[in-house]
This record gives structure tokens, C-alpha cells and sequence, in this order.
């Protein structure tokens, strides 16, 4: 699958197509030859609120009642 970003040169501003292989690597601008870095892929994050919605209200119900 390709990736689709845009050239940071602000005369150029072309949308440019590259395969995935090259995340995270310089590529040239076919239209202007400015420089850029296709970003790398996100980390996919283990385990860390998988489903869990990560509100702030999460803590408060795993405390319990609170005592008076």
C-alpha cells in the first residue's frame, strides 16, 4: 500500500505517492527535487487501553467508595 503525503516545498505543495517500503527513509520530490522524510510507521501500543476508552473517570471507579 502507498502513502500519500504532501511536498513541504510551499511553491511546490504537490501531493506526492510512494510505496510503504520507504517509511522513514529521504525521498525527492519528483516535481521540485525538495528532500523530505517519509514518516516512519506509528508503534502499535500493547496492551495500553485496548477498549478501556482511557478516561479520566477510569481511575476514580478503581479506587472505590470513597470512606467518611
Amino acid at each position: 500500500m502507498s502513502v500519500q503525503l504532501l511536498c513541504p516545498n510551499l511553491k511546490c505543495r504537490k501531493i506526492l505517492s510512494v510505496p510503504a517500503e520507504v517509511r522513514g527513509k529521504l525521498v525527492k520530490c519528483q516535481y521540485c527535487q525538495t528532500m523530505l522524510r517519509v514518516p516512519a510507521p506509528k508503534p502499535v501500543a500493547v496492551g495500553s487501553g485496548a477498549g478501556g476508552g482511557g478516561g479520566a473517570g477510569d481511575n476514580a471507579a478503581a479506587k472505590g467508595p470513597k470512606e467518611h
